[in-house]
């Protein structure tokens, strides 16, 4: 009796575990190496794709280029080459990865160094869209420690990389989740739940945005009709797949305003490749007729902000920093703020009060941690200070950095490290 007892849960695991290991083995060929399936949900190949048909869908030719990694940076070595000194690693999202840029802030940081003698210095690019606190902290754990740098580099985008989940809370981990996020799956079959998460949009990236056939292709289209033209075509689509209770005439009331914004964005602009989106006409629709509480200035959004979620989110870069600590690394924390530093970025949407409200939150949330990370003793990269009232820094139509945004990020974090450059070739020379 006792033997069917135990019969069918000791032939169910080993079932299980057939299964799992003939899976983990068929998708050892259709997925990509590590570090590669830990650091992006998707193929490096399928990236480039992805980004022809979405945010270059009028001009595929300035699509970047990946690594074997998938992230946008040169070739890199999980172990460090002789002729480098010091090595650090940047861990952030689409800010960090800087598809929308002739060149990645890694890259502009080594070639700052390498003009004043540091040409044995590295700056890792770890930077994956659509990522925020949680994959940082597991991806500064599984990948960036094994690199064994010298310092890390977390940068933390003020529009929406606050979390509502602290670090200390305890929660059942996921059947399946985005890597390196852990997961029941991804413990046991890391390779089958990178297929898993890839195939069903587990991911961030497969979870933000409205998968619409031809829609960049269309809006990159109307974006060349005369503004009329363009707002009603716009209109029709916004209600037809977005907004069907709202008429056309709501919609193309919210587009208009302000003359041609969208048009001046898209006409002046043109070196930063400036394009509309689903996802961004879709947000303004959406804060311009909401009806819950928005702040109406700075003072309003500092008081209204929620500062539970700024400790929730403080709580990801604490522990960053102790997994660096106990590896010998230095951590640092670079603050990105969102486009209310750049007076063309405030003018262009005053159009729209209700939607440029979440900005104002957002930089709200940023000063909040900015002091909570002093308060700490944390090194503290504040980007506010570097891109504050400098005109044309940020993109207006998706609010990321403008090739001299990006510059002037590159330079400010390339000399905020400097110092640990310098002391890591004093240190190699003996002196």
């Amino acid at each position: 009796m006792n033997r069917k007892i135990w019969f069918w849960p000791i032939y169910i695991l080993l079932l299980l575990g057939v299964t799992l290991a003939g899976t983990e083995f068929v998708a050892s060929f259709l997925v990509p190496s590590w570090p590669a399936r830990d650091l992006r949900p998707i193929s490096a190949a399928a990236l480039g794709e992805n980004l022809s048909t979405t945010v270059f869908a009028d001009s595929p030719w300035l699509v970047p280029h990946y690594n074997d990694w998938g992230v946008r940076d040169r070739q890199r070595s999980i172990e460090r080459p002789a002729d480098v000194r010091f090595r650090s690693v940047l861990v952030g999202d689409s800010f960090l990865e800087g598809y929308y840029n002739a060149a990645p802030i890694s890259q502009l940081i080594e070639q700052r160094w390498a003009g004043e003698g540091h040409a044995d210095a590295e700056a890792i690019n770890l930077g994956i869209a659509a990522t925020g606190p949680r994959q940082y902290y597991y991806r500064i754990k599984r990948v960036a420690l094994t690199l064994k740098p010298d310092a890390i580099v977390i940068f933390v985008y003020a529009g929406n990389d606050f979390i509502q989940v602290s670090l200390d809370d305890f929660a059942m981990p996921a059947l399946a989740e985005e890597l390196p996020v852990p997961s029941i799956l991804g413990t046991i079959a890391p390779r089958t739940d990178w297929l898993v998460s890839n195939r069903l949009g587990l991911s961030e990236l497969g979870r933000n945005n409205k998968e619409i056939p031809g829609e960049n292709e269309l809006l990159a289209d109307w974006a060349e009709q005369p503004t009329p033209e363009l707002t009603a075509r716009v209109a029709q689509h916004m209600k037809q797949y977005y907004y069907p209770k709202l008429s056309e005439a709501t919609i193309g009331e919210i587009l208009s305003r302000g003359g041609e914004p969208f048009r001046t964005a898209l006409a002046q602009r043109k070196a930063d490749h400036q394009t509309l989106a689903g996802w961004l006409i879709s947000g303004i629709i959406d804060w311009e007729t909401g009806t819950w509480p928005m702040p109406h200035d700075a003072q309003e959004a500092d008081h209204m902000i929620d500062r539970t979620v700024v400790d929730q989110t403080l709580s990801w870069l604490v522990g960053a920093e102790e997994l660096a600590k106990a590896h010998g690394a230095r951590l640092f924390v670079a603050l990105a703020p969102v486009g209310t530093v750049d007076p063309d970025y405030v003018a262009f949407w005053k159009p729209w009060p209700q939607y440029f409200s979440y900005s104002l939150s957002a930089d709200a949330r940023h000063k909040r941690l900015a002091a909570a990370l002093r308060q700490r003793g944390m090194q503290v990269i504040d980007l506010r200070e570097a891109l504050d009232g400098v005109r044309g820094t940020y993109r207006l139509t998706d609010g990321h950095w403008t090739e001299l945004g990006t510059q002037i990020v590159a330079d400010r974090v390339a000399r905020a490290l400097l110092p640990s450059v310098v002391t890591s070739d004093k240190r190699e020379r003996g002196d």
